[in-house]
């Protein structure tokens, strides 16, 4: 044991490694600990030889003192002498010197100063003779310590040794237990950890040694427990290897079947794609074709309007050729009123073939057009006439378009001949607008004497009333007549049918 606790590090074999690292530990720890118990001891030792010699000095003042004063006094040199050869031989005392007072002319020795520096002290030698003192001199004493530093190295090597030889003796049984109980089944557990594979995970760990509910057996049982949970878990693996094996194979089988479809389809996608193409092809030329057609259509009606705009101003020219000579004012008032609706007519075409879109036209500005017209065709000054448009930006499908102008034309008809006066003139007012979501209002006022017949206008036997009844019906519109301060018409209908 002690052969493998000196021998080099690098021939110490593994199993070793833990005894060899507790005996050390232990050996330093006890090393440490006799050095600090030694120490304090052999302080102790040594304040204990220095007490010593403080009493001794402190005995030889009170049993030799005396006997040196009376000498001294009596002149007795050599009983003097015989006192300090007394001193110097006790043990430890090196040297003792009386030196006289002043006036005084002796002094006497023995012994000699120690090398190295000892305990000294000087004590005065007084007599008293008659209730006076006489000073006779001092008397010095220095004791060596060289012999207590002797025995105190004697001691020193004594403990050393005692204590060196029992650290050794525990430490050596300590590693003899360390060994025996736990660093050689520490190794067989270790053995057992570093041979433990998948295939090897059935055998149990055993330690030879009797059974013992510690900790060690605690070790081994938490050892063969994660065994068996390796097995398991081992098994589990070896399942889930060949499962994923199984499925890796099943999936190859459908990538290469998903290939041929990918492959097939990407063909029947390439052929649709051509197909496609093709359409696109042929649709991009039917647009053309189409974006062709439908500028000749714009052309022709445009065409259209301008041509009924023309046959509509030939047909007004005919009324007005034909009833020219016409005495009957009943006749002529008729005809005028034809004549205006035709032309009310004809501006529309010609608004819709100025149009961009030609289906809907500007209306406000169709609105502003036919009242100035209107008024210039009865010869009413426009400088006695206060024309008022209100008239927000409205665009009506063509579907409205020729009703609206009728119903508006027929309103300011009615306001010119029978509200504003040729020669006084009068208020007219046309408003234009939104009035809710998807619905539009018209209404026309004037300053005249208002309307005669306010209700029951499709029954009336005037045409013009008649007429603007049929078409607010027809645009699917509601309107209502009333006077204030003259006569109000108030129209609303929907933008689109």
């Amino acid at each position: 044991m002690f052969a493998t606790f000196f021998a080099p590090s690098g021939s110490l074999s593994r199993r070793d490694a833990i005894g060899t690292r507790l005996i050390v530990s232990i050996l330093l720890a006890s090393s440490l600990f006799t050095l600090l118990g030694t120490g304090y001891q052999l302080y102790a030792d040594y304040r204990r030889d220095v007490v010593l010699i403080e009493d001794r000095m402190e005995q030889i003042r009170t049993s030799y003192l005396q006997g040196i004063v009376n000498s001294l006094w009596m002149t007795d040199v050599r009983q003097v002498e015989v006192l300090l050869e007394g001193v110097v031989r006790l043990p430890d005392m090196r040297f003792a010197r009386i030196l006289s007072a002043e006036g005084l002319s002796l002094s006497m020795e023995q012994g000699a100063l120690p090398e190295t520096l000892g305990v000294e002290h000087r004590y005065s030698l007084l007599y008293e003779h008659r209730g006076e003192q006489f000073n006779l001199g001092e008397l010095q004493l220095v004791a060596s310590l060289e012999e207590a530093q002797g025995r105190l190295w004697d001691r020193v090597l004594l403990i050393l040794g005692t204590q060196a030889v029992k650290t050794f003796l525990v430490s050596g049984f300590i590693f003899i237990l360390v060994q025996r109980m736990l660093t050689r089944h520490l190794q067989t557990m270790a053995d057992f950890a570093h041979a433990t594979t998948p295939e090897t995970l059935e055998a149990p760990l055993q330690l030879q040694r009797p059974h013992r509910n510690d900790e060690l057996h605690e070790v081994v049982v938490a050892f063969n427990r994660m065994r068996q949970t390796l097995s398991q878990y081992t098994e589990q693996l070896r399942e889930e290897l060949r499962l994923r094996t199984e499925a890796e194979a099943e999936l190859k089988r459908y990538k290469s079947q998903l290939e041929q479809q990918v492959a097939h389809r990407t063909e029947e996608l390439r052929d649709a794609n051509e197909r496609l193409r093709e359409e696109v092809q042929e649709r991009v030329e039917a647009g053309e074709r189409l974006q062709q057609s439908l500028k000749e259509k714009e052309v022709l009606l445009q065409e259209v309007h301008h041509r009924v705009k023309n046959n509509m101003q030939i047909i007004s020219s005919m009324l007005r050729l034909q009833f020219r000579g016409v005495q009957d004012p009943a006749l002529e008032e008729l005809t005028r009123e034809l004549q205006q609706r035709v032309h009310t007519m004809s501006l529309i075409h010609e608004r819709l073939y100025r149009s961009s879109t030609l289906t809907q036209i500007d209306f406000p500005e169709f609105v502003r057009t036919l009242a100035r017209e209107l008024l210039a065709s009865y010869s009413t000054p426009q400088a006695s006439t206060r024309l008022e448009l209100k008239l927000e930006p409205v665009r009506i499908s063509i579907d409205r378009i020729i009703p609206c102008g009728l119903i508006l034309n027929e309103l300011l008809t009615n306001s010119v001949k029978h509200a504003i006066s040729p020669r006084q003139g009068g208020l007219l007012s046309v408003q234009l607008g939104p009035h809710s979501p998807g619905q539009i209002q018209l209404i026309v006022r004037d300053d005249g004497s208002g309307y005669r017949i306010l209700d029951h206008w499709g029954r009336s036997p005037t045409s013009g009333l008649r007429l603007i009844h049929l078409l607010s019906a027809q645009i699917g519109g509601t309107y209502q007549a009333f006077n204030d301060s003259g006569a109000c018409f108030e129209l609303t209908f929907p933008e689109e049918a």
